[in-house]
């Protein structure tokens, strides 16, 4: 006992020295030192981790939070070393002047949990610079006309007249706009989306819902909310154009796939008209004299306007089933293929290495490893994969390779047989095939050595090989560690169904009670998976059964397959139903803040009850007008 108990400390020790070594999780903000009214970046990046399930930030609430979680990443590979790294940044603006500290985020990656540094953050009573537009902050304060601004024959855009129509002068003065390279497309073909905020007035924005992209893989073309911006002209006038959200989008499937809205809130300001009936000089040189800054409140009048895009419809074709080659597995792109052995002479002391590599442009990121038919007599293994990719191209672009190594017991002369693979090419409308030539390997007698097969391409370092040692005798650790843990588990499971068991016998009674003696019926739980999620604090878990089992009950209330359910056929269906307007914008709303959580490692633990009681409350206003499947 006391070896195991050794063994499984010793192989602890190890692990965690391997993780700390590989993996890391930091905090930065920029700048340190800001004055009171303007904005920092704070920025949590996890290098080299494989699976990160969750981070969490810190507090943040002597700030206001302007933008964010704005997700980036990002791999490399030089030398045959991989290095990855998957960041969240906010852009804040402090409530106050002082120094603060901002206390550490923590992730869950790799079945760790990682912890952050704390940062320090200084802020002044000094002002911001004049130049706010290369703060690099996301849409708020943005001032169009502040820093060089367009140059206007005159000022009517933003001089408000007695009696004028509002809404009309805002709507033709601000707007935002999508736009797509292509609106049809296989599956499989990038298709650049752009939506972009179109302005000639004076306001502060915030984007309060980026566009969700469900169904596609996504890749952001530089960060979502930049406030840099271009000069365009639209239909004769000139506008200061922001981009909002612009990515290459790869359709996973078929059909009518929609790029939903996005949503931003606007602080508009105008100039009364009245102001200047009595100043000397015209309205363009009392602005230029006195700017915005220096007119009084009384001769300003906010309006609040929040905008929206209209959804874009993207329609995906399937590929073709005539010509498909067998070898096909999912590259879209157009390609090219290099194959062969590091060494075609060695002994059965050596493992050889097949490398298999794919370079070109298209859906880089979700090509798989090819099919193999390895001859009799050797051993294959799973092959190890290294990525040099160009994300920022469209398609993406670069190479993938996928490096094979295997093993032989018997000396001779063996021929690994050619490798098919095959993509499709959507500009010429077809399957292509690539064929690798046939590769003759001569294997000598060994002196009967161990092979010890390493998928990296370094030598094993001492903490390398101790760590194999101890693998080597896994069994004997993971057996008793697994009987523990399945004992204590067992015990948990048993006593959790215990107090299940009590409380609902108790909310029974108390049922029966309020129905006046009548026994309740037992309604069948739609969101019983994801119950179970928020009792264990599964976090990914919650909001995966969250998104899957609310659209699987509302598909079944709508009577529509649940392949199509969107904001807009969920809208189009309850207004059928005659379900109240109200209940119709709950689901959206709900539904938009699961995808929210689902495509960002950033998933709100504290957000969960909440949700889950909104989805409850839909499951329960359905319930009301039409039955579920019930037990008696």
């Amino acid at each position: 006992m006391k070896k195991i108990l050794l063994l499984i400390f010793l192989l602890s020790f190890v692990v965690q020295y391997k993780l700390l070594a590989q993996v890391r999780f930091s905090a930065f903000v920029s700048p340190s030192v800001i004055g009171k009214n303007e904005t920092v970046e704070l920025r949590l990046m996890i290098e080299n981790a494989r699976d990160v399930e969750q981070i969490i930030p810190p507090s943040l609430k002597d700030f206001i939070v302007l933008s964010g979680p704005n997700q980036e990443s990002s791999m490399e590979t030089i030398n045959g070393v991989t290095k990855q790294y998957i960041g969240l940044t906010y852009q804040l603006q402090p409530k106050k002047k002082g120094n603060f500290t901002i206390g550490p985020a923590i992730a869950k990656a790799d079945g760790k949990v990682l912890k952050t540094n704390t940062v320090i953050l200084k802020v002044t009573n000094a002002t911001a610079s004049t130049n706010q537009n290369n703060s690099g902050f996301p849409f708020s304060g943005l001032s169009s006309f502040d820093d060089n601004p367009m140059q206007h024959t005159d000022n009517s855009d933003y001089i408000l007249k007695k009696g004028e129509n509002i809404p009309n002068k805002i709507a033709k003065n601000i707007f935002i706009k999508v736009d797509a390279d292509k609106t049809s497309c296989y599956i499989g073909e990038p298709v650049v989306v752009n939506y972009k905020l179109y302005t000639r007035l004076k306001s502060e924005s915030n984007i309060t819902k980026n566009p969700s992209f469900n169904g596609f893989s996504v890749i952001d073309l530089g960060q979502p909310g930049s406030s840099f911006y271009d000069i365009e002209k639209l239909n004769g006038r000139q506008y200061n154009v922001y981009t909002l959200r612009k990515s290459q989008l790869y359709p996973l499937q078929a059909g009518e796939m929609e790029a939903e809205k996005a949503e931003v809130e606007n602080n508009i300001h105008f100039v009364k008209e009245d102001y200047f009936k009595n100043r000397q000089g015209n309205t363009n040189t009392i602005l230029e004299d006195l700017g915005f800054s220096g007119l009084p409140a009384d001769a300003m009048q906010d309006e609040k306007v929040t905008l929206q895009s209209k959804p874009l419809i993207i329609t995906v074709k399937p590929l073709p089933d005539s010509n498909k080659p067998a070898s096909f597995n999912g590259a879209v792109g157009n390609f090219s293929l290099d194959a062969g052995v590091e060494k075609s002479n060695f002994s059965t002391d050596d493992a050889g290495k097949f490398q298999f590599t794919i370079t070109g442009q298209g859906n880089m990121e979700l090509i798989n490893a090819p099919e193999i038919s390895w001859p009799a007599g050797i051993e294959a293994y799973d092959p190890k994969v290294v990525a040099s990719l160009n994300k920022q191209a469209v398609p993406v672009s670069g190479s993938k390779g996928f490096e094979y190594t295997f093993t032989v017991k018997k000396p001779g002369t063996y021929t690994l047989p050619a490798v098919e693979y095959s993509y499709f090419n959507p500009a010429l409308n077809s399957y292509k095939i690539m064929t690798t030539k046939p590769v003759v390997i001569t294997v000598t007698v060994g002196k009967g050595k161990k092979i010890v097969v390493q998928n990296n391409l370094h030598e094993p370092s001492v903490n390398e090989r101790f760590s194999s040692a101890i693998f080597s005798n896994r069994l004997w650790i993971i057996v008793p560690v697994a009987l523990i843990v399945l004992a204590g588990l067992f015990f948990w499971v048993k006593k959790e169904n215990r107090k299940e068991q009590d409380r609902a016998i108790a909310n029974t009674e108390e049922e029966i009670k309020l129905n006046g003696g009548e026994k309740p019926r037992v309604l069948f739980n739609p969101l019983a998976n994801t119950e179970y999620c928020l009792v264990q604090q599964n976090s990914k878990g919650f909001y995966e059964a969250l998104n899957s089992e609310l659209r699987q009950f509302l598909a079944t209330q709508l009577s529509v397959p649940v392949e199509i359910i969107n904001e807009k056929k969920i809208a189009e269906e309850l207004d059928k139903k005659g379900v109240a307007v109200s209940t119709s914008l709950q689901v959206q709303q709900l539904l938009n803040d699961v995808e929210w959580q689902l495509y960002t490692p950033f998933t709100a633990e504290n957000k969960m009850p909440e949700m889950y009681r909104a989805a409850n409350r839909i499951v329960h206003s359905f319930s009301q007008r039409t039955p579920i499947n019930t037990h008696v």
